[in-house]
C-alpha cells in the first residue's frame, strides 16, 4: 500500500509538471514511449501463450505511431486525418501479417489481437495530444482537469463501493465495481469539476451545465474505460497490463480512463464550451 501512494504521489507531480512547465513536445515524446510501453503490454497479454518475435514488435509499433501521429502530420499534410492514419496503419498490420503468416492456423487469431490494439490505441492516444492544445495557453491544466475527474472519480466510486456498495455493475468483468460505487464516483466527478472551476486558470467560463455534463460524462467514461481493460485482462487471464508502477501495475492500467474519457471531454469542450 505504501508503495502504491509513493508512486501515486510521484508520477501525479511529475505529470503535473510536465504539463504546466515543459514544452508541448515533451508530453508528445511521452505519449510515444506510453504507446511503445502499452504495445508491449497489450502483446505480454494476447499473445503469451504464442511468443512474440522481433517482427511482431516492429510491426505492432511502426503501426501505432501511425495511428496516434496524425494530429501532428496534419498540421503540414491537412488531407491526413485520423481515418487515413487508421487505414495505413491497418495496411501495415496485414503486410506484416503476410510476410510472416507460419503458423497459418493461428495467423487470423494475431491479427486480430494486434488490429484490436492499435485500434483501441489509435482511437484514443491522439486526444492526449489535442487535450493540451485547447483553451490556450491554460492546455496544460485542460488535461489536469480531465486527469483529477477521473482520479476523483475513482477515489469517490472506491469509498461508496466499499461502504455503500450492495448491487454489482458487472460481476463476470470487475466484481469489486457496484452502481452504488459508480454514483459515488459520478457525484465526485462533478464536484473536481466545480473545483477546477473555481480554481484553474482559464476555467472560470465554465457553467453549472457544463461541470455537470464534464463530471458525470468524464466520471462515466472513465468507468467504462477501466471495464473495457479489464474486460480485456479477465479474457487473457492476466491480473495486470505490466509491472512497470509499483503498486499500480502497467501503463494500460493507469490511463485506461483517461483514454475514454479524455476523447468525450475534448469533444464537448470543442463542441459546446467552444475553447
Amino acid at each position: 500500500m505504501l508503495s502504491r501512494v509513493i508512486s501515486g504521489l510521484v508520477l501525479a507531480g511529475g505529470i503535473i509538471a510536465i504539463l504546466l512547465f515543459t514544452p508541448g513536445w515533451v508530453l508528445g515524446a511521452i505519449v510515444f514511449a506510453a504507446l511503445f510501453v502499452a504495445a508491449s503490454e497489450f502483446e505480454g497479454m494476447a499473445h503469451k501463450d504464442r511468443g512474440v518475435t522481433l517482427h511482431d514488435k516492429v510491426v505492432l509499433r511502426l503501426a501505432g505511431v501511425i495511428a496516434i501521429t496524425w494530429p501532428i502530420l496534419q498540421d503540414h499534410v491537412p488531407a491526413y486525418g485520423h481515418g487515413r492514419a487508421l487505414l495505413l496503419a491497418f495496411a501495415v498490420l496485414g503486410i506484416g501479417r503476410i510476410m510472416k503468416a507460419a503458423p497459418i492456423e493461428d495467423a487470423m487469431n494475431r491479427l486480430a489481437a494486434d488490429a484490436f490494439a492499435v485500434f483501441y490505441m489509435g482511437v484514443t492516444f491522439p486526444y492526449i495530444f489535442l487535450l493540451r492544445q485547447v483553451n490556450e495557453p491554460h492546455g496544460g491544466y485542460v488535461v489536469i482537469m480531465v486527469m483529477a475527474v477521473i482520479f476523483g472519480g475513482d477515489t469517490g466510486a472506491y469509498f461508496s463501493g466499499r461502504f455503500l456498495g450492495k448491487h454489482k455493475l458487472a460481476p463476470t468483468i470487475s466484481p469489486k465495481k457496484t452502481v452504488e460505487g459508480v454514483i459515488g464516483g459520478l457525484v465526485a466527478g462533478v464536484g473536481v469539476m466545480f473545483l477546477a472551476r473555481a480554481t484553474f486558470p482559464g476555467h472560470a467560463s465554465l457553467t453549472v451545465l457544463d461541470c455537470i455534463v464534464l463530471g458525470v460524462g468524464g466520471a462515466g467514461f472513465g468507468v467504462l474505460g477501466d471495464l473495457v481493460e479489464s474486460l480485456m485482462k479477465r479474457a487473457y487471464g492476466v491480473k495486470d497490463s505490466g509491472t512497470l508502477i509499483p503498486g499500480h501495475g502497467g501503463v494500460l492500467d493507469r490511463i485506461d480512463g483517461l483514454l475514454f474519457s479524455g476523447p468525450l471531454m475534448l469533444f464537448y469542450l470543442e463542441a459546446v464550451v467552444q475553447w
